[in-house]
């Protein structure tokens, strides 16, 4: 009898074990990612890594809506492309509901809604964008300067660029120093690392005050094997 009360004691405890590690495993919050497309039925959509191109989803848009649903680890970039369509949309894709509206088949300036992280990405590109455009401004100098051969004027406009090109960069190293908890940051990182005039050294220092859970992002998995 007291074996019996044991075996059914473990059994309860297995079953009750099992119940709530299937209770943990259905709270994961999925994501949800809406493709809203205009004038376009029976295409395939396509999201794919940014990290890792052939990592590849696909889904048929059926009423002018493609919906993918899973789970991921932690946020990162995905470029979404359609078929019929040029061109292709990156965006961050995260376990939280997204919709990208996507009018008269323009992917390129398709707007993301309902989506924190990609509201800073937008965010973040639209500061780095207002720097790039003074470079705009430049160039009827510089369409001047080469249709007269000036080589004074054409090596002052040289450097009037690079000094643009070092305030993007000071800008987005400004901004992953400052928002250690962003995963927006091990994405800028990632990104300047790769360039070969980046001192090493700066990147470390940033990486390393990167929080425990930004830090486990694929972005910052590159970062680590880089600066090792």
């Amino acid at each position: 009898m007291p074996k019996l009360s044991v075996s059914l004691l473990f059994i309860i405890l297995l079953f009750t074990s099992c119940k709530k590690e299937k209770q943990i495993i259905s709270n994961e919050v999925p994501y949800t990612l809406s493709i809203l497309i205009d004038n376009n039925e029976g295409n395939k959509a396509y999201i794919q890594k940014l990290l890792n191109p052939t990592e590849i989803d696909s889904t048929v848009i059926k009423n002018g809506v493609s919906t993918f649903v899973g789970q991921i680890a932690y946020p990162e970039r995905y470029i979404l492309t359609i078929e019929t369509v040029f061109g292709g949309k990156m965006f961050i894709l995260e376990n939280d509901s997204i919709n990208i509206h996507i009018k008269n088949n323009d992917l390129m300036n398709a707007t993301i809604l309902n989506s924190k992280i990609n509201y800073e990405l937008i965010s973040v590109q639209k500061e780095s964008e207002k720097i790039y455009n003074k470079i705009d401004l430049l160039f009827p100098d510089l369409q001047r300067a080469r249709l007269e051969n000036d080589a004074i004027s054409l090596k002052d406009i040289s450097t009037k660029m690079s000094l643009i090109e070092q305030e993007n960069m000071n800008f987005h190293f400004f901004y992953a120093s400052k928002n250690p908890n962003s995963f927006i940051s091990a994405m800028i990182l990632n990104d300047l690392s790769k360039r070969d005039t980046i001192v090493r050294n700066k990147i470390s220092k940033i990486y390393a005050s990167f929080s425990m859970e930004v830090k486990k992002s694929e972005d910052s998995k590159v970062i680590n094997t880089l600066i090792k």
